[in-house]
């Protein structure tokens, strides 16, 4: 039984809420619908709408899985269940994405759990801080499905900053030209648009951190020795121009490997330091949080949190070194993340911290099925309008109070209320103190 699950009853609600979304797709026309739709996106006709990629993933399942393979359909549907506040279902839809694992196999892992013996745990955030102090860059990596990996690059930032960084660069955000770097909008990139990295990215920009959009523009057809390449070279430029310039790199996956892939591919991270002859930092996320990001690591995640109760993100240590309990060294250090504790379905990591309150948020009438929080100060400098804005927080999941449960910072909001559809039922002013 999947430890992260709950109750029966919690299971059922969203299998309920999830399965009320796929019926109504496949019965009916969604607004926007269309047929001819060859790619799932957030921005149809560049405004953002967080059902519309749910909307095509339900209704033309079979076209797109053949589109992006039946693995690949459910690694984007997961995602898109992130995007909209969703956390739960995008871990149970990124499991269908992984090759099964048969029983020796678990058996094995499970055994070799048990018999880890000398690991201790600390503090990951304090022991990044104090691997940093002496370095120009630090890599750390997310999965796209889990904005948990976000959320704790975002505690890492004020240490960092005190230390003396004062670039973001990030794998997300927009390298053409029509980017919004100074601002948080669907402008400020792709997968910028999903709620905790707009809160990442709002709160660097506060701290006085500079961001730096380093991705290929030509990535769709460059080789992906190409990409990292000149991801690297991007990177680089900033401390070509700025000599002191020490820097933060959010980026996704292995890109921040350090070594040499058996097919001869060079990662960005490999391609940077021969660039620069800097060695980078580099701290996986990927790997040991829960559901991992493959079929064995995540029997390797559920082995050990049954032997070991973590409560905050923690690095493994043996004799005061750092050691990765999966046995890759592809990186210097490994985050171990606790398995996520739900407050009525969301995740309470939401909280950034403390940095953010659990606000609940009573629906406006029973035709409610998504609710959103924008700031009302981007609100008032967008026309009065969400079309193109980053929510601060949002989730379709009704709470235990029938209420939805949001995660904000103090602050003065405009609440938005939509049905299934998407249609705007009505807006509500709310501040939080």
């Amino acid at each position: 039984m999947w430890y992260w699950l709950g109750q029966a009853s919690v299971r059922r609600m969203f299998r309920s809420l999830v399965q009320q979304l796929e019926d109504y797709c496949k019965r009916s026309e969604p607004t926007g619908y269309s047929p001819r739709l060859g790619v799932l996106t957030l921005t149809p006709k560049s405004n953002l709408h967080y059902l519309f990629p749910l909307y095509h993933a339900f209704k033309d399942e079979e076209k797109f899985k053949q589109i992006y393979s039946e693995k690949g359909y459910y690694d984007e549907l997961s995602q898109y269940f992130a995007f909209a506040g969703d956390y739960r279902s995008a871990l149970l839809y990124l499991v269908k994405s992984y090759d099964s694992v048969d029983d020796a196999t678990r058996k094995r892992v499970y055994r070799t759990a048990e018999g880890l013996k000398d690991i201790e745990h600390v503090n990951a955030r304090h022991y990044i801080n104090y691997a940093a102090k002496d370095r120009r860059v630090v890599m750390i990596n997310e999965a796209f499905a889990k904005p948990l990996h976000r959320a704790f690059t975002l505690s890492l930032l004020a240490d960092f900053y005190r230390q003396g960084f004062r670039y973001l660069a990030m794998e997300m955000l927009n390298n053409f030209s029509n980017h919004s770097l100074a601002k948080e909008s669907m402008r400020t990139g792709y997968y910028a648009s999903e709620p905790v990295a707009g809160e990442l990215i709002r709160s660097a920009l506060e701290m006085g951190f500079t961001l730096v959009s380093y991705e290929d523009t030509a990535a769709a057809v460059h080789t992906a020795n190409q990409r990292d390449s000149v991801q690297a070279a991007n990177i680089y430029e900033v401390m070509r121009r700025d000599t002191a310039a020490r820097i933060l790199v959010h980026a996704s996956y292995a890109h921040i490997s350090k070594k040499k892939s058996a097919d001869g591919h060079i990662p960005m991270a490999l391609a940077f330091w021969k660039l620069s002859g800097i060695e980078p930092l580099t701290i996986d996320q990927t790997d040991m949080t829960e559901e991992s990001n493959f079929g064995y690591g995540r029997v390797i995640y559920q082995a050990y949190t049954q032997k070991y109760t973590l409560k905050e993100p923690s690095i493994a240590v043996i004799n005061n070194n750092p050691v990765n309990v999966t046995d890759k060294d592809l990186y210097d250090l490994c985050v171990i993340h606790p398995p996520t504790v739900f407050q009525d379905g969301r995740p309470t990591w939401l909280s950034l911290g403390g940095r953010r309150l659990p606000t609940y948020i009573k629906p406006s009438t029973p035709s409610v099925f998504l609710v959103q929080a924008y700031y009302q100060n981007e609100i008032d400098n967008n026309d009065n309008t969400p079309w193109q804005l980053v929510p601060a927080d949002q989730t379709y999941i009704p709470g235990s109070r029938k209420s939805y449960l949001l995660y904000l910072k103090k602050g003065k909001y405009k609440i938005f209320f939509r049905d299934i559809n998407y249609h705007i039922l009505s807006a509500l002013p709310v501040e939080v103190n």
